[in-house]
């Protein structure tokens, strides 16, 4: 498996999700979401349409340090290790501007 470190996926605006990728040919069959130390609001992953406030379209929600629930990292990933994941069609959204999540995704 091939490795590809996206780095921080930053949400310039909180409440407004932004996508992993733009590019709709990449695909993978692993993709690794991992909090940061220091985030002082929840950061959301999901699909187009994320909305935090009604949760619409979120698949999981990492919460601040200090708050009850998920956190540190989420993997999805292919039952049969085939690159059939299109990376575009993830988004993550954040409730304070400026934070977000590391994101690597891998590709056979």
């Amino acid at each position: 498996m091939q490795p590809t470190f996206l780095g921080k996926v930053t949400v310039t605006t909180a409440g407004t999700a932004v996508p992993l990728i733009t590019d709709p040919a990449i695909r993978a069959c692993k993709i690794l979401f991992f909090s940061i130390p220091g985030l002082t609001g929840s950061v959301y992953v999901g699909g187009a349409g994320l909305n935090q406030s009604t949760l619409a379209a979120v698949m999981i929600k990492f919460n601040a340090p200090g708050t009850a629930g998920e956190s540190g990292y989420f993997e999805l990933g292919t039952e049969d290790g085939r690159n059939s994941l299109r990376v575009c069609d993830y988004y993550v959204g954040a409730a304070v501007s400026g934070e977000g999540l590391l994101v690597t995704y891998f590709q056979e």
